[in-house]
C-alpha cells in the first residue's frame, strides 16, 4: 500500500491538519497551495499505475477530459485546465449565436484534479475540436513543456497549437479517415457532426472537418470512441458497423430551451446503440448551465439496451477495461484498507473510555 508521501501529497500542504502553522497566508500562497485542489495526488496515481497488456485504463478528469493509459502508451483527450469560461456575441460563442444571447457565463463545477505542470509522462494530446474548453491552452503549455508529447487533432486545432507555442515537428494534423500510430495504439480520426461549432468563432469554419472530428482510440486491449462535442447523426451507425467500439465516452447535458449544444440522455443512448458500444461512459454534463442526469440516461439504456453497460463516473476516479466492465458506478474511495482496528481508540485493544 501507498503512503501518503508515495502518491504525491506534500505534508506541509494540508500542515494546518496537525495543527502546525502554515505560515503567511497571502493571495499567491494561498493559490499555490489550494489549486489545483486534488494537488498531484492523480498525477501520482496515473504515475504508479501498472498495466497489463489485455486492459487499459481511463479516468476522468471532468468534462471531455480523460486520461488513458495502456501498457505502453499515455493519452490525454481534451482536458481542461482553465477556469470558468464567460463567452460572448462579440468573440464568436456559438451557443451565443445559436440563442442570440449577448453573453453566456459557463461556470465549472468539476474540480481541478490533476495539476497539468506535474504531468510528466504522456505520449499524445489528443484534441477533437477547437472549443477553448477541449483545445485548452491552460493543458497545451505545460504539457509542451514537461513532456514529449504529441498533439493531433484538425486543421483548425493545429492551427491553435501553433499559436500557442508548439513546434511544428510535434503537431499531428488529421483528416477523418486518416490515422496515426502513437506506442501500441492507434488513433483514428472519425466523422462528427457538431452543429454548434458551424456557428463558432470570428470566422467560423466552412467546413465542419477542419474544425471537429472523434477519436477511435485502438488499444490491443480493446477500442475506446470519444466523441468530442458531437450531436446525435446517423454518421455513427456507419462507424458502429465499421468498428468494434468497446468503451464510448459520449458527451449529453441539459440544453436550455432555445439551443442546442448538448446531446440529450436518448440521444446519447442512440449514439451508443449506433455503435454498438459495450460499454457507454456519459461525460460533459457537469457545467452549471447545462448540467444533465446521468442516471436518467442510464435508466433509458437499461430500459432500450438492457446488454450495454453504463458506468458513472466521478471526476478524478478511474475504470479499468475489462475488469470493471459491469462496475456501473465508480466512486471515490473511502480508505476503509488503511482501518487499523487494534489502534481504534473506540473499539481497540486499547480502546478508551468515553
Amino acid at each position: 500500500m501507498s503512503s501518503d508521501e508515495d502518491i504525491g501529497i506534500p505534508g506541509s500542504r494540508y500542515a494546518y491538519v496537525s495543527g502546525v502553522g502554515v505560515g503567511k497566508i497571502t493571495r499567491d500562497s494561498w493559490l499555490k497551495t489550494a489549486f489545483p485542489e486534488w494537488g498531484t495526488w492523480l498525477n501520482k496515481r496515473i504515475e504508479n499505475t501498472k498495466v497489463g497488456s489485455k486492459s487499459f485504463v481511463i479516468w476522468w478528469l471532468g468534462a471531455c477530459g480523460f486520461f488513458i493509459k495502456t501498457q505502453k502508451t499515455n493519452l490525454l483527450i481534451d482536458h481542461y485546465s482553465g477556469p470558468s469560461l464567460y463567452t460572448s456575441l462579440e468573440d464568436g460563442c456559438g451557443v451565443c449565436r445559436q440563442s442570440g444571447a449577448k453573453r453566456i457565463d459557463w461556470l465549472r463545477t468539476f474540480p481541478h484534479v490533476i495539476d497539468p505542470w506535474a504531468i510528466k509522462k504522456c505520449d499524445a494530446v489528443l484534441i477533437t475540436h477547437f472549443h477553448p474548453d477541449h483545445c485548452d491552452p491552460y493543458t497545451i503549455v505545460p504539457l509542451s513543456e514537461t513532456t514529449n508529447a504529441k498533439f493531433i487533432g484538425p486543421k483548425i486545432v493545429c492551427s491553435k497549437l501553433k499559436e500557442y507555442g508548439v513546434s511544428e515537428d510535434r503537431i499531428v494534423q488529421l483528416r477523418w479517415g486518416e490515422s496515426t500510430k502513437v506506442g501500441d495504439t492507434t488513433i483514428v480520426a472519425a466523422e462528427t457532426a457538431d452543429r454548434t461549432l458551424l456557428f463558432s468563432g470570428k470566422e467560423p469554419p466552412k467546413k465542419m472537418e477542419d474544425g471537429a472530428l472523434c477519436f477511435l482510440i485502438k488499444t490491443p486491449a480493446g477500442n475506446i470512441f470519444h466523441n468530442g462535442d458531437s450531436h446525435y447523426a446517423n454518421l455513427f451507425y456507419k462507424i458502429g458497423l465499421e468498428n468494434t467500439i468497446d468503451v464510448a465516452l459520449l458527451q449529453f447535458g441539459g440544453n436550455p430551451v432555445g439551443v442546442t449544444d448538448k446531446m440529450t440522455s436518448y440521444d446519447a443512448y442512440r449514439v451508443a446503440e449506433a455503435l454498438r458500444t459495450k460499454i457507454l461512459i456519459p461525460m460533459h454534463y457537469d457545467w452549471a448551465n447545462m448540467q444533465g442526469d446521468p442516471y436518467e440516461l442510464e435508466w433509458i439504456v437499461k430500459h432500450n439496451a438492457p446488454l450495454m453497460k453504463t458506468v458513472i463516473m466521478q471526476s478524478g476516479t478511474k475504470f479499468e477495461y475489462p475488469k470493471d466492465t459491469n462496475i456501473e458506478r465508480v466512486k471515490y474511495p473511502n480508505y476503509v484498507d488503511r482501518w487499523r482496528p487494534k489502534l481504534s481508540w473506540e473499539y481497540g485493544e486499547k480502546k478508551k473510555i468515553f
